[in-house]
């Protein structure tokens, strides 16, 4: 495989992954769980619970931020789909396919 190829197949993967993210955003089941109860819910949940006087008195900050991070690192992961294939359509306007 040519390395045009390559960079083809990698375009089309973003997007390919960014209209199935697109399609799971518009479910509602995605919203409730993922939008709602993760995004929302759990680091709000979270932020609070660094402040309660048993997480600091047990140490348990770094748990409640392992949480946290976890939420950041799975809206990172969406948002970098979603860029990415914005970059890839760019490309391919560029490249004329």
């Amino acid at each position: 495989m040519s390395n045009q190829e390559a960079e083809t197949v990698e375009r089309q993967y973003w997007i390919d992954m960014s209209n199935a993210l697109k399609r799971l955003e518009k479910n509602e089941d995605f919203k409730l769980v993922i939008k709602e109860g993760y995004f929302k819910d759990k680091a709000v949940n979270g932020v609070s619970l660094l402040a309660t006087d048993y997480v600091i008195e047990n140490n348990l900050r770094t748990k409640v931020m392992e949480g946290l991070i976890a939420v950041s690192h799975l809206e990172d992961h969406l948002a970098t789909i979603h860029n990415m294939a914005a970059s890839a359509e760019a490309d391919n306007e560029e490249v004329g396919e």
